[in-house]
């Protein structure tokens, strides 16, 4: 990506007279969300991490659009809300992990302390076994039936049930699907132990294996005030086969292999062992801050305007690493989460044009998304607008990849998706409903911080790919025709509910546990 691809927000901002460039407008309306895009993920914003410089500009260059465009800041605030971050930095730690009394060595494990702050270690937890931790009820499984977990370490092994597709990652029969049910439910840290993780493992692994071996070894951003942010906020320690055996064989009463066998046979194998996990972490945490960019723009009804309607998107990303040379190094994170960014952001404008708005709307973009829903933690424990008047949730997360559908998850609303489908054929895009139900989407995106207030709330996204958290998620792969169309169905469902149309009906699923 070259730097002088900011050429098309200057444009956007000045106009096409600029020095005397007279560029052919796009056959799609868009042409400013388009422009946010490309500066949000150009190369100069170094990937937009939480904290960094280039998360920052792009926290200016949202406030002054949102104060262009006339919004406000909230009431008795600014357009940011600041909070303070420890980084925490794998390499740069002594990191002490002894599991029923067996001290385990570097190599023998992978631990990502998301959740888990290193000033609060030492810390010791009670062991619960549950099976291969698979909870899908829709498919007859829940290992965690009848279970308490609550204050403990589960130890889930590897599989489920039924076979396993092993390209998918966040799927509930994945260790990081596992450390959401484990979470869930009170849990402090999943034990996951796979063959995978095992000395000598000759097979290939899934994709999980590499994603959970980059994040046990790059530097973690924490929230000082509490690091457990959110349901896949789960502190996850990974063993091989081989540990379990040494270390917990003896009082589990089997082996890794017998107790697969004997899961595979159909029994259902759970409850307390007599042994404990401790972790310690000695390091320094450098802190810093990072900011959500707040606006809002006040209804005009003398009832309605005290009813809130909330636009989230993340607008922070990855990063950047010291990359080879000849090798991409920056997550510019244009689908992830550019495009959600600039799509509210144009909503935003349009909002402000579209005449007397009965409720009142605000936006939130929100950072730390990918350190575990950071900011919108920070939104919901500290709202500027009450959370008890808030009555709707839009988010918008990875919206640029579209073959002319999107994908709406709504748990708890029919009313709402009939809308969003309803918009979507004014426009020809068609909204299907979440194509992987199982996978519990709703707890790895920011509207889970609505829905877990009993606030309806709809996260709107096209597709996961394999650029997904990839420094080949580039502007090129924008598909901007259809990107159009998207940024029109969210135009039209904020703007119908903002002037007075009808509240959808919401009923928590019986899935939905929050701790």
């Amino acid at each position: 990506m070259r730097a002088c691809s900011i050429l098309p927000v200057l444009l956007a901002l000045f106009g096409s007279t600029l020095w005397g460039c007279a560029p052919d407008q796009p056959e799609y309306p868009e042409g400013r969300a388009e422009a946010d895009l490309r500066f949000l993920a150009d190369n100069l914003l170094e990937g937009r991490g939480t904290p960094s410089h280039g998360l920052d500009v792009a926290a200016l260059y949202l406030a002054n659009q949102l104060r262009a465009a006339g919004w406000h800041p909230p009431p008795g605030g600014d357009y940011f809300q600041p909070y303070e971050v420890g980084i925490f930095d794998p390499a740069a730690a002594e990191i002490r992990i002894s599991l029923n009394g067996i001290a385990l060595e570097e190599g023998q494990y992978a631990f990502m302390a998301m959740g888990l702050r290193p000033d609060e270690t030492p810390v010791e937890y009670g062991l619960v076994f549950a099976g291969h931790g698979v909870s899908v009820p829709e498919e007859g499984a829940d290992d965690f039936q009848g279970l308490d977990v609550d204050g403990k370490a589960v130890i889930a092994l590897h599989g489920a049930p039924w076979e396993l597709d092993p390209a998918v990652i966040h799927a509930p029969d994945h260790g990081i699907g596992k450390a959401v049910q484990a979470g869930v439910r009170g849990a402090q840290l999943l034990l996951y132990v796979s063959e995978e993780y095992s000395a000598g493992f000759e097979g290939t692994p899934g994709a999980e294996v590499d994603l959970i071996n980059v994040y046990s070894h790059s530097p973690l951003t924490q929230l000082i005030e509490n690091a457990r942010t959110s349901a896949f906020s789960t502190p996850f320690l990974a063993i091989g086969s081989d540990v379990f055996d040494q270390a917990l064989a003896s009082v589990a009463g089997g082996t890794y292999a017998e107790f697969q066998s004997r899961l595979r046979g159909g029994e259902s194998l759970s409850g307390d062992l007599a042994a404990s996990i401790s972790i310690e972490i000695d390091t320094e945490t450098p802190r810093g801050i990072a900011n959500n960019v707040l606006a809002v723009l006040p209804g005009s009804d003398p009832v309605l305007r005290d009813e809130w309607i909330i636009l989230t998107a993340h607008y922070d990303h990855l990063g950047a690493y010291e990359a080879p040379p000849g090798e991409d190094g920056i997550f510019n994170g244009a689908d992830d989460n550019a495009s959600g960014t600039a799509a509210v952001l144009e909503v935003a404008r349009r909002l402000a044009t579209a005449g007397p708005l009965d409720r009142s709307v605000a936006v939130a973009f929100v950072s730390g998304e990918e350190m575990g829903l950071i900011g919108s933690a920070v939104y919901a424990w500290h709202p500027p607008v009450p959370m008890e008047q808030t009555v709707l949730n839009i988010n918008v997360d990875m919206v640029g990849r579209s073959d002319g559908t999107a994908q709406a998850v709504i748990p708890g609303s029919e009313e709402l998706f009939a809308k969003a489908v309803e918009m979507g054929e004014k426009v020809g895009m068609t909204i299907h409903p979440d194509q992987q139900p199982t996978w519990r989407l709703s707890y790895f995106t920011d509207s889970y911080h609505f829905a877990k207030n009993d606030i309806p709330a709809i996260f709107l996204f096209t597709s996961l790919h394999t650029d997904y958290h990839q420094p080949s998620d580039e502007i090129d792969k924008i598909e901007f025709e259809a990107y159009g169309r998207i940024v029109d169905v969210i135009g039209a469902l904020a703007e119908y509910y903002a002037k007075g149309g009808t509240l959808p009906a919401y009923e928590r699923p019986p899935w939905f546990l929050t701790p």
